[in-house]
């Protein structure tokens, strides 16, 4: 099955083929990777890429899945497929967030994996970019952002430095700018 996925602000062409029980072979942007499940649970996978074994950490939320991993956490969402013939300054939208199937409303920032609260970088009514990080929590030694998916203002800051917190568990909700991401 092949996709087009956002990473950031980049868009791939992965595809994705089982070879086994726990193998799976990958292309991304047509660069083969063999990948074999070493072990799997609940959002914390150990797995093993030709290189040595690596673990990422998965969480789905209201714009996709953010990955944990080689302590940075990245928003992987699905890219809007390309017109064969789009119209001048046509611009798709990014799809609707009960399309996703989360719950949880657009905006809203979860950690990717059980992790501490290291540092709130943001505050209440402040306006924040694509990408800007938000919130820094800390997860098997590992410190990591957690970023803005859109260009808006912070509508509310739940995060508290030192708390617990799990996936699903609203840190920071983000309000898009005009009412609309733009994905």
């Amino acid at each position: 099955m092949e996709e087009r996925l956002r990473v950031g602000e980049r868009v791939r062409l992965v595809a994705a083929q089982p070879d086994g029980p726990e193998r799976l072979r990958l292309a991304i942007d047509g660069s083969a990777l063999e990948v074999r499940v070493v072990a799997s649970s609940e959002g914390t996978h150990l797995v093993d890429l030709g290189g040595g074994q690596e673990s990422i950490c998965t969480a789905r939320c209201a714009e996709g899945t953010w990955v944990w991993h080689r302590g940075r956490a990245r928003l992987v969402e699905r890219a809007p497929r390309e017109r064969t013939a789009p119209g001048p300054g046509s611009r798709e939208a990014a799809p609707a967030a009960a399309a996703r199937g989360t719950g949880l409303p657009a905006g809203s920032i979860t950690p990717p994996m059980p992790a501490q609260v290291v540092a709130v970088l943001v505050a209440e009514g402040q306006a924040v970019a694509r990408g800007e990080p938000l919130v820094v929590v800390s997860a098997m030694k590992t410190e990591s952002q957690l970023v803005s998916p859109f260009a808006g203002r912070v509508r509310s800051v739940a995060a508290r430095v030192g708390a617990r917190v799990r996936p699903g568990e609203v840190l920071v909700q983000v309000e898009p700018e005009g009412g609309r991401h733009a994905g």
